[in-house]
């Protein structure tokens, strides 16, 4: 009997984790405004959590506000969205940076009308993972040499990411066999046997980690940098030269979309069935980092995905701003800030993301400056994510709880 509640309850979960882009659409948004039509764009989506900041933007209204009427499409991959866009099957697409790359050097003009998620920075708190049962011999990477890894699409994301951080850790890429298969048959094909490992993201890793027993044997984003870039959205440069204001309103109810699922995670996650709300959240940003995505690019090329790399300059218009992630942390005894994992006492002017994990009960992360002024709460534990323009002068972050937890940095 407990056998079968589990797996009625694995089952009821991946039909939730298809359908988790369709939580809130436009019929859950706010009533459409009756002095103007919205126009309707179709969007091509992935059954992901990376998706939930535009749930939320149309719950808030945030589309609407622009005449926008959003129609979603799910898909399975990011390949076979850029097929669908090609064939003129949806206006924009959230895809991974990946297939983006690959459309643009076989011939299938996208180019970026707002920019998405991010991963992490270490295992723990990676959203997007490999996985393997918990009785599985694998323990570590090294282990994944010989091994069969499923993927939601070959020549994708995936491969690349996987084949790059396995040779970053001293792992021959190539001994690794891939297979396709989408990722909410993922589970099922682990526990069969029919696969080693799996790379997924949320809300997948969750059910395979709580539901299955499942272990983490590595986070490909964070051995490659920390904060990776991952998906974007993107449209046919035709669609966008025909629509500039369209694609100029989608993009700015996106940032603001982003920009609030950041600042107010508990809403995102009450979009959420209960069972899955404590899922690892991607982390999202409205910017940018063209030094990462050069990086991505390189690896495509180096393990064959792409055969030259992409135009960024056309993948990446500079209509679309660029901007690095900080790293922010506090506990009850430190309280620091890091650029790509190292400390540092000079930025320079201009838009930057902050990811601060805050750990303490009693402290918090309160960062001040010309023209900032944000912080977490005291009794606030977990993740503050926010992104902000940053003047020339100095900065201080420290704790209001405990001053002397305390640090600063100037903007030139």
């Amino acid at each position: 009997m407990r056998a079968t509640k589990s797996r009625l309850l694995g089952i009821a979960l991946a039909a939730a984790a298809v359908a988790l882009l369709a939580l809130v659409g436009p019929a859950g948004g706010a009533p459409k405004q009756r002095e103007r039509a919205l126009v309707t764009l179709t969007l091509d989506t992935l059954p992901i959590a990376n998706g939930f900041p535009l749930d939320v933007g149309i719950a808030k209204g945030f589309f609407q506000a622009q005449g926008l009427e959003i129609k979603k499409v799910v898909f399975q991959s990011g390949n076979d969205i850029v097929l669908a866009m090609a064939n003129r099957n949806g206006d924009i697409g959230y895809i991974g940076w990946v297939p983006a790359m690959i459309a643009r050097t076989q011939g299938i003009p996208v180019t970026t009308v707002s920019a998405s998620d991010v991963e992490a920075t270490s295992e723990a708190d990676n959203w997007q993972n490999i996985m393997v049962k918990g009785s599985s011999s694998i323990r570590s990477p090294a282990d994944l040499a010989g091994k069969t890894i499923a993927v939601n699409a070959l020549k994708g994301v995936g491969e690349v990411m996987i084949k790059a951080a396995l040779k970053k850790v001293g792992v021959d890429p190539g001994s690794i066999k891939l297979v396709a298969i989408p990722f909410p048959a993922m589970r099922t094909a682990l526990a069969n046997g029919q696969i080693d490992a799996m790379w997924a993201p949320e809300p997948f890793v969750t059910q395979a980690l709580t539901l299955d027993g499942a272990r983490v044997v590595m986070a490909p984003g964070p051995v490659l940098g920390k904060y990776f870039p991952i998906g974007t959205y993107v449209a046919l440069h035709d669609w966008t030269t025909k629509n500039p204001g369209l694609a100029t309103k989608f993009h700015d109810a996106m940032s603001q979309s982003l920009a609030y699922a950041q600042a107010h995670p508990d809403e995102v996650r009450a979009l959420l069935p209960p069972a899955i709300r404590n899922i690892r959240l991607p982390v999202w940003s409205s910017l940018i980092d063209r030094r990462q995505l050069l990086q991505l690019a390189n690896y495509a090329k180096e393990f064959g995905v792409i055969s030259t790399l992409p135009n960024l300059t056309q993948l990446v218009p500079a209509s679309i701003a660029s901007g690095l992630t900080l790293q922010g942390t506090v506990s009850g005894k430190a309280i620091s800030l890091k650029l790509d994992g190292k400390s540092f006492k000079t930025l320079r002017e201009g838009s930057y993301t902050f990811v601060v994990g805050d750990r303490s009960a009693t402290q918090n992360f309160h960062l001040q400056g010309p023209g900032v002024n944000r912080k977490s709460g005291t009794k606030q534990v977990g993740r503050l994510s926010f992104t902000v323009k940053l003047a020339k002068g100095t900065y201080t972050f420290s704790s209001d709880a405990r001053p002397s937890l305390k640090g600063s940095f100037r903007v030139v």
